[in-house]
């Protein structure tokens, strides 16, 4: 990372007029932490107080990390605090820890004190349970003065601990209870977001380019059985059109961007959703949506996405067959992903993602060849200068959902029907990407794992460069056996390690809906 980046809205402090410093460490390039719109409220959140300071700092292969705001190293920092989205930046984020000359263990820590939150933190914060010092369960608004106040009051780890109330997790504790905020039009969010200005395009451009990201609704309802967000970040609450109106004016009055992109699990499921994309067209702004749900209920709303700019549909059938989505409990018919192709496509789309799961639950080999069927078929609908880009990863089970209890699909059947996709789908205009599915038992293991993985975690970490080898290897040194961790069964008359995380979702209700898959 160049050592002068230019941005807009930075928030610089004077460190001699503030009580706590704060490092907040997104533990991935810069690109992707500036992607997530967890960096821009976290940042937001901690530095509207006038007696903190927060820098943001990423991670970069081989290199000491420096906060971007004043280049300061991370052991400088009083806190320092992780973004956990993905199971396989944990080395990274020990790495960072490592790099600053700050022993990794919280046992062996005085200071700085290491906290982190995030979608992983809330799944099962164990396997970087021996490095961190506090979790956050579940949402920061409505706790983060409590917690900035108890972090300025601490003097020691014993008096932090007990300063902090029951949505945070510790070492020394054996439950924690989600934290919630309720009332999205309550909730803070950044307007004045962080816009990084290189010539673009750029390495450093985030995923949607010059953008406000606007957060529409958090959880979802849908209860699909292989999606952690639909559980773990139950019920879904929706801002008002009202609200997201004025976060726009002013997000776009403060940094000068003329395109929002939209966040949300499923942002069709918006009660106002066509009355938002036209306030924003009114509004002479170009827009960014994630994926749609094929059985959009108003198919003419992809006309008024197009006049805002957008002209690829990212689609997620997830599964080929019609029968292996009702497993999943997505079962939306082949029909309503052919309708919505051929009405984006007299819209004025051009690009068509797709996204696919393999190894999931009763998956047979004709399964795998409806994959093959069904991307062809919608191929064959779209005209010769269009694109289909089909992504395919194999499926990681994840706690707190009803396929908490299945493995990961071996890893050989894994390869044999990745090897099957990419003879089948190798053809014409059709761009296919399939994931290493050696990753995949990487970030199962770690997805379900313990404390008893924190020594792989280390030696990964020490290793300075994550490839799946490096994990394998470390973990073959270290008597670790990935594919045995990360394909075992679960049994459902054992208790699970994180069920002592209560994130709202009741296990009986897991289980009734486990039992009706096994």
């Amino acid at each position: 990372m160049p050592k002068i980046l230019r941005e807009r809205n930075v928030v610089k402090k004077d460190w001699r007029k503030v009580k706590l410093r704060i490092a907040l460490c997104y533990p991935n390039v810069y690109a992707a932490g500036m992607t997530s719109l967890a960096t821009h409220l976290l940042y937001y959140l901690f530095n509207r107080r006038d007696d903190v300071a927060c820098e943001r700092v990423f991670y970069e292969a081989n290199e000491v990390p420096y906060s971007l705001e004043s280049r300061q190293p991370l052991s400088r920092f009083d806190i320092v605090a992780f973004s956990l989205q993905f199971e396989v930046d944990y080395t990274h984020a020990v790495e960072m820890l490592l790099r600053s000359g700050i022993p990794p263990l919280a046992a062996e820590r005085r200071r700085p004190w290491v906290i982190a939150g995030g979608p992983c933190a809330m799944e099962n914060p164990f396997p970087m349970l021996p490095f961190v010092d506090v979790f956050l369960i579940g949402d920061l608004e409505p706790v983060c003065d409590s917690l900035l106040d108890a972090l300025i009051q601490a003097k020691s780890q014993t008096e932090l601990d007990s300063l902090l109330g029951e949505v945070f997790f510790l070492s020394g504790r054996n439950k924690a209870q989600r934290a919630i905020i309720s009332n999205l039009d309550e909730a803070p969010h950044s307007t004045c977001q962080v816009l990084p200005e290189p010539p673009y395009p750029s390495t450093m451009e985030p995923a949607f380019g010059r953008s406000l990201l606007v957060e529409v609704s958090r959880g979802c309802n849908r209860r699909c059985n292989f999606c952690l967000t639909s559980y773990q970040n139950s019920p879904c609450r929706e801002r008002s059109l009202t609200t997201l109106e004025n976060i726009i004016d002013e997000g776009v009055y403060c940094t000068g961007v003329e395109k929002i992109a939209l966040i949300a699990s499923g942002i069709t499921d918006y009660s106002q959703f066509g009355s938002l994309i036209n306030s924003i067209l009114s509004r002479g702004l170009h827009l960014s949506i994630p994926a749609l749900r094929a059985d959009l209920a108003d198919l003419s709303i992809l006309e008024m996405i197009s006049q805002g700019g957008q002209r690829t549909l990212t689609l997620a059938p997830e599964a080929g067959s019609q029968g292996l989505r009702d497993i999943l409990a997505k079962g939306i018919p082949d029909i309503d992903f052919n309708n919505i192709m051929e009405a984006a496509i007299k819209s004025g789309f051009n690009m068509f993602k797709l996204y696919f799961l393999i190894g999931l639950p009763t998956e047979t080999e004709e399964d795998i060849t409806a994959i093959s069927k069904f991307s062809k078929n919608l191929q064959k609908i779209s005209p010769q200068r269009h694109r289909l880009h089909v992504s395919v990863s194999p499926f990681i089970p994840k706690p707190h959902t009803p396929f908490q209890w299945f493995g990961l699909t071996p890893l050989p059947i894994l390869k044999k029907r990745l090897s099957k996709l990419k003879k089948e789908l190798r053809v014409g205009r059709m761009k296919l990407d399939l994931a290493n599915p050696r990753w995949s038992v990487i970030q199962s293991a770690l997805s379900k794992g313990t404390s008893d993985l924190a020594p792989l975690i280390l030696a990964v970490a020490q290793e300075g460069r994550q490839t799946a080898g490096t994990w394998f290897h470390a973990a073959k040194e270290l008597g670790i056996n990935l594919e045995t961790l990360a394909t075992k069964q679960l049994s459902t008359q054992d208790s699970l390690p994180w069920e002592i995380l209560d994130v709202g979702i009741e296990r009986n209700t897991l289980l009734r809906r486990f039992r009706k898959l096994a």
